[in-house]
């Protein structure tokens, strides 16, 4: 019996969360993520276990394989022939008179040579995969074979094509990066080694003359082209230039670039020339206007003042006035000298006022000059203006010119030196290919012909063992993969991410011997419960329960029933599973009443529960006779009333329940029980019934305790008869 403060003790993480709203939150069950699974499948437990169990298939996947696979081995080594091989080297493209002409070329145009113009340089014109195809074909061949035939009359070109082969070779660059050479090796296998070397002299010289002959043909071919190309190139170049000269004419220059210069200085210096005549223009209508006014102020000594030329005339004005003045003092007016004097001063008068009008008109006469001069300045200009508003599209026009010129000159020099260029290597009569390595077998270091089939074969035997293992291996774990059942405690902890209430051994003894490992582990799986009670909130009723059918949860059920009842406590075990019971079978007792007649209510409980020989604390309720459907039965408002009375009258209630998957009676039950454990059985149990199984747990409010693993492989010691502990499959 569980004091009152045992049973009000606060549970643990594993009790379902406060209610809310009247409704109890999901219990918290714990699932592994992928991640986590993917962990598990490689731990070093796991992988040791498979090994234990898949030891066996592993072995005889392992011999299987290595026995047939070496058997044929050398069944086929020791029917094959001895094949030799030989082998030459042909450089297919030399450095012609063309190409150090282009790398002259390319080096002249600088100090150095870039990447990206080495690569243009140094990249082949030659396909080499046609021109393999040629030397396989069988018009280079027909040669060969008729020399082989005197020799050899078997031989025709599908079995020489067999055993030709023809590549070209490959390096490595320093990043890595494969590179084609310039070289093709040629090499052949036969199992005679005579026939291989005179197969392949006569192939040297027959591809050898080919390429000569090939290069020859394409020169030819190259000489016939640029010469159908020169007259239009000539024809091109003669045409552009009469199209220059033509415009340096209709505009009279030479060149536009120079003549943009010429135009600019003369702009520049018509414009200082306007600003000094506009000077020369201002200053000449001031002084043309002074002297108007000097003149039309009878000023005509003023207006001649400025003039050195008339200073006599001025003077002798002068000296008439002078004398006048003496004169005038001494002598009458009409004194005849007097009169004389002023005759005098008279002409002299009308010839300065003469020669200060030509003075003035002078004046004028250089305003008019400069005005003169200014219109032709301003022609001059708007010349200039127009040449230079011209001169742009000039200056195009004459810039496409020279640049087609140019392009069409490169070209034909280009074409002229190519052409110079062929007629020097069609001048050459030496081969173009280049025998860098000649035929010759393959041999090893006593100068033997080498065996190209030869295989070591205890190192191939090896490899094929090494194989068959690693096969056997993998045949293994792809059994154990498909197979997915539990088959460790470590399994299910990190499968299942629950507490282990109790791990239940193997036992092969019928019934009603059962051994001591199994009773140690019902009364460790009773003090697990008991330990829960007082930790948590009190445990009432436990509901026993399993993914599938046949986890053997009825068999921990009624021991469980039996150890926890011994431990004088007052127990009552319920078998809920109206659909297919087995409490009545396990212990002998009849059906004919039970939980069904309970909850139709025909039946009271003192009437229908029963009792077992020597426990006295333990109750059993049967299944009972079901006529109706379960669920309509467990969904009536009957059950909940009696589990609570249940409750009142003993002090733990075992519920033997139906499988939690395909059924909707577990989670009918469940609802009336405050505690559940799901039993898993090792080497039945499926991972995926597990995560099935947790997830219909989500849905049930019951507090989930955790899980009980069944069927343990522990070894069984010391064995003893019980009659009051049942052990069988449920």
């Amino acid at each position: 019996m569980q004091s009152k403060t045992e049973m009000n003790k606060p549970p643990n993480s594993l009790s379902p969360l406060p209610e809310t709203n009247g409704k109890f939150s999901q219990p918290r069950i714990e699932t592994a993520t992928a991640h986590e699974v993917e962990q598990e499948k490689w731990d070093l437990g796991w992988l040791i276990g498979v090994v234990r169990r898949r030891g066996f298939l592993m072995a005889q996947v392992t011999i299987g394989t290595t026995v047939l696979a070496g058997g044929a081995f050398l069944l086929m080594t020791r029917s094959a022939p001895v094949q030799y091989a030989g082998k030459f080297q042909l450089l297919v493209e030399p450095i012609t008179a063309e190409e150090q002409l282009a790398r002259s070329s390319t080096r002249a145009q600088g100090s150095e040579v870039t990447d990206a113009q080495r690569i243009n340089i140094d990249q082949s014109s030659l396909d080499y995969e046609s021109q393999i195809r040629i030397l396989q074909g069988p018009k280079l061949l027909e040669p060969v074979i008729d020399q082989l035939r005197q020799r050899y009359p078997d031989t025709t070109y599908d079995t020489l094509i067999q055993k030709l082969k023809i590549a070209r070779i490959i390096t490595l660059t320093s990043d890595k990066r494969e590179q084609g050479t310039k070289l093709i090796e040629v090499s052949y296998q036969d199992t005679d080694p005579e026939k291989i070397e005179f197969i392949l002299n006569q192939l040297s010289q027959v591809y050898l003359k080919y390429s000569l002959k090939e290069r020859q043909s394409t020169i030819r071919r190259g000489v016939q082209f640029i010469d159908s190309q020169l007259p239009p190139l000539r024809q091109r170049v003669e045409t552009l230039q009469q199209q220059i000269q033509a415009l340096r004419q209709q505009h009279s220059i030479v060149d536009p670039e120079q003549q943009s210069r010429l135009l600019a200085e003369t702009e520049g210096k018509l414009r200082q020339v306007a600003a000094d005549n506009q000077t020369q223009i201002a200053e000449a209508e001031a002084k043309r206007n002074t002297l108007l006014r000097q003149l039309q102020a009878a000023s005509p000594q003023t207006v001649l003042g400025e003039t050195p030329y008339y200073q006599t005339l001025l003077t002798q004005y002068q000296q008439i006035e002078g004398q006048i003045a003496i004169e005038s003092a001494r002598l009458k007016p009409d004194n005849p000298a007097l009169q004389a004097l002023l005759e005098k001063r008279r002409n002299l008068q009308d010839l300065l006022n003469q020669e200060a009008i030509r003075v003035v008109s002078k004046a004028g006469d250089a305003v008019t000059v400069a005005e003169a001069r200014r219109q032709a300045i301003d022609q001059v200009k708007a010349q200039v203006n127009r040449e230079v508003q011209q001169l742009p599209a000039i200056a195009r026009q004459y810039s496409d010119l020279q640049r087609e010129l140019a392009l069409a000159t490169d070209s034909l020099n280009k074409f002229a030196t190519r052409r110079e260029a062929l007629q020097i290597d069609a001048a050459q009569q030496e081969v173009p290919w280049e025998l860098t390595i000649p035929p010759r077998l393959d041999r090893d270091g006593s100068g033997k012909p080498m065996r190209t089939n030869s295989i070591n074969k205890v190192r191939f035997l090896a490899l094929i063992a090494v194989l068959g293992v690693l096969l056997g291996i993998g045949a293994g774990f792809l059994v154990e993969t498909l197979q997915d059942v539990l088959h460790s405690l470590d399994e299910v902890k990190r499968t299942a991410r629950s507490p282990v209430l109790g791990v239940i051994p193997h036992n092969n003894a019928q019934p009603p011997i059962v051994s001591t490992p199994m009773i140690e582990a019902l009364r460790s799986l009773s003090k697990n419960l008991r330990l829960l009670s007082k930790n948590q909130t009190s445990i009432r009723s436990l509901m026993i329960t399993s993914a599938e059918v046949g986890e053997g949860k009825t068999t921990i059920a009624l021991n469980l029933a039996m150890t926890t009842a011994r431990m004088k406590q007052r127990v009552l075990l319920v078998d809920a599973n109206l659909r297919h019971p087995q409490v009545h079978e396990r212990l002998g007792l009849p059906n004919q009443v039970g939980l069904s007649d309970l909850l139709l209510g025909d039946q009271e409980l003192q009437t229908v529960v029963q009792f077992l020989p020597g426990y006295e604390d333990l109750t059993i309720l049967t299944a009972g006779q079901a006529f109706f459907d379960p669920v309509e039965m467990l969904t009536t408002n009957r059950i909940e009333p009696l589990f609570q009375k249940f409750q009142m009258m003993f002090d733990l209630i075992i519920v033997d329940a139906p499988p939690l998957l395909g059924l909707a009676d577990s989670g009918l039950i469940a609802a009336q029980c405050d505690s559940l454990a799901l039993v898993i059985r090792l080497g039945r149990t499926n991972r995926s019934s597990i995560a099935a199984a947790l997830e219909e747990l989500k849905f049930v409010s019951t507090r989930v305790l955790g899980v009980i693993v069944n069927d343990a492989p522990q070894a069984s010691s010391l064995p003893f008869r019980d009659s009051r502990l049942v052990h069988k499959p449920s």
